[in-house]
């Protein structure tokens, strides 16, 4: 299991290193942020994102993989959930920033055959 101490945190984001998970609107859609290392320890926080992308409006959603460092299997789980989800209501799911070992894990799985990964857009 990965240790959540607190981490300086960056300033241009105020976000920290540690694991940490959000969705916000974009001009494309909606915009889903890893930060970190996001593992089996933040399950349920992918429940109120599903919850957002189920009710609302049919939307493309990129998931935005540039400032995570680490991710396990259930993250490669819930982006099979997202692709199913946002696929069902007619809209595209895209992965972007994805680099290193977080690359190279969603490869291993074969993600990068289910969800395209594009080059990083402003959002």
């Amino acid at each position: 299991m990965t240790g959540r101490s607190p981490i300086a945190q960056d300033e241009s984001t105020g976000w920290d290193s540690a694991g940490q998970l959000r969705c916000e609107p974009s001009r494309f859609g909606y915009r889903i942020v890893l930060v970190g290392e996001v593992d089996l320890t933040m399950s349920q926080e992918w429940e109120p994102i599903f919850g957002v992308l189920s009710d609302g409006e049919p939307s493309d959603v990129t998931v935005d993989l540039s400032a995570a460092t680490f991710i396990d299997s259930s993250v490669l789980g819930a982006f099979v959930r997202l692709h199913r989800t946002v696929s069902a209501r007619g809209a595209e799911l895209t992965m972007t920033g994805a680099e290193g070992s977080v690359l190279r894990t969603i490869s291993l799985a074969g993600i990068d055959r289910l969800i395209p990964i594009v080059p990083v857009l402003e959002t």
